[in-house]
């Protein structure tokens, strides 16, 4: 097992983001297999610790509700998070902080059978829904191309294996990171994993490069285990 010092000597030799293309690429490779067999996208619902791992930094829930405080976030393609025991929507929603989940799915005739539960068991949560969960008023059935928000009104943007992932076709993804661009404040972040290294993504789209010229990029690569290794892509609005 890989310990902190490691860690560090990986990203120091390069070989994290090498690592990172790596997996990230098997994971593709199964998807495209996935979408070929006409398997739709899966739906499941992420801990809060699986979240404070891969996009704050392994950070206490304490230090990531404190930083979070009096901001609003969104979750795209949030799956059965919100209605998750221990997930970061029912955290933020019992700390007063303005999280949104958003998916199509909400509000559709939903289950809670094995295979949800296994899913999120995978990942290290409880695999313990509620139906009628608090905070559901901010579980919102929208799409990524379409968000209830006002202009420049949201800080911060998660989004855990949908962009690039299970959504790869670009024009898709223009109008996704248009939407992004025009709900996110000045200096408000797009938080998105899993992903390869950044500097070897080449778009055809010239519709989609100018808007994310419209975006800073910074990448940190998240390893496991429980969590694919791979980079955490901090997209920033200009």
């Amino acid at each position: 097992m890989l310990n902190s010092m490691n860690r560090s000597k990986l990203l120091e030799t390069g070989l994290g983001p090498s690592i990172a293309n790596l997996s990230f690429g098997v994971m593709q490779r199964y998807i495209h297999c996935a979408q070929s067999a006409g398997l739709g996208m899966l739906h499941t619902a992420r801990s809060f610790a699986y979240y404070r791992k891969i996009f704050y930094r392994n950070q206490s829930a304490v230090q990531v509700l404190r930083e979070l405080h009096n901001k609003t976030v969104l979750d795209i393609g949030c799956g059965y998070t919100p209605y998750a025991n221990d997930s970061m929507f029912r955290a933020c929603h019992d700390a007063g902080i303005d999280f949104y989940g958003i998916d199509p799915l909400i509000g559709t005739d939903i289950s809670f059978g094995f295979k949800e539960r296994a899913l999120a068991r995978a990942t290290g949560g409880s695999g313990l829904f509620t139906r009628n969960a608090p905070g559901l008023a901010r579980a919102l059935p929208a799409t990524a191309q379409d968000l209830p928000f006002d202009d420049a009104s949201v800080d911060e943007i998660l989004s855990s294996y949908l962009l690039f992932v299970w959504i790869e076709d670009e024009d898709t993804l223009a109008d996704i990171f248009e939407e992004f661009y025009r709900v996110l404040k000045p200096g408000g972040a797009v938080r998105l994993f899993p992903l390869g290294d950044w500097r070897l993504l080449d778009f055809d789209s010239r519709r989609l490069h100018d808007i994310l010229a419209g975006f800073s990029v910074e990448q940190t690569f998240v390893f496991g285990p429980r969590v694919m290794s791979a980079m955490l892509t901090e997209m920033t609005r200009l």
